[in-house]
């Protein structure tokens, strides 16, 4: 996601998938938000951002390094089970801010440490109090085992040589052929799955999958 695609979306203010932190908040309403993502359809937290006006209030770099820290901490010790997220540091109008992407969970439902579960709820979130949706939940993780994403993973990991090979003996055509881009071919046939190979991906088209497995 490059600098003009982020400038848009703040423009856009906040959704059920775009969230603004001026500061880095509390760690556990940081924590509650990080399980409503990824009990949802995951999204980004952006941060150097009011949430209220979308202004701009840049991030010194202590800031920066500390805000990278404490997701890190936070994902790890703070979400059960614990989650993997990424981070970049970008530069709009001479403000720099930290985005934080969250993917969607394998592993639903995750929870606080007291056991409390949050899904989205528009640009907002809300506790699951339901066993009905707690079933609803459990159930979506039902995500074949070699679909399973490998964190760590990417497209530089891939044999693309390979791949090509075995989509034109199946289709009797390339990708490019059926009009799909190499991306696109990859996520059809569930080789990757947000921008990270999967278990599948990785061992029938890996160039080296025993170093990530």
């Amino acid at each position: 996601m490059d600098n003009t695609n982020i400038k848009k979306i703040i423009k856009l203010g906040e959704s059920s998938k775009v969230q603004f932190k001026e500061r880095l908040p509390h760690l556990d309403s940081l924590a509650n938000e990080l399980i409503a993502f990824s009990n949802s359809q995951g999204g980004i937290i952006i941060f150097g951002v009011n949430d209220k006006t979308g202004t701009l209030n840049g991030l010194s770099f202590n800031e920066i390094q500390n805000i990278n820290q404490q997701l890190i901490n936070v994902a790890s010790q703070k979400v059960y089970p614990p989650i993997y997220l990424t981070t970049n540091t970008v530069t709009i109008d001479n403000n720099q801010l930290v985005v934080a992407t969250v993917n969607e969970g394998l592993s639903k439902p995750y929870k606080d440490s007291n056991g409390t579960i949050y899904v989205k709820n528009g640009s907002d979130k809300r506790k699951v109090t339901s066993n009905d949706e707690i079933a609803r939940l459990l159930g979506s993780r039902s995500l074949l085992a070699d679909e399973t994403e490998i964190f760590g993973s990417n497209l530089k990991d891939l044999d693309i040589r390979l791949f090509s090979e075995y989509f034109k003996k199946e289709f009797e055509m390339t990708f490019e052929e059926k009009g799909l881009t190499l991306e696109e071919a990859l996520l059809a046939k569930k080789v990757m799955r947000n921008n990270h190979l999967t278990l599948a991906g990785l061992l029938f088209f890996g160039n080296e999958p025993q170093s990530l497995c």
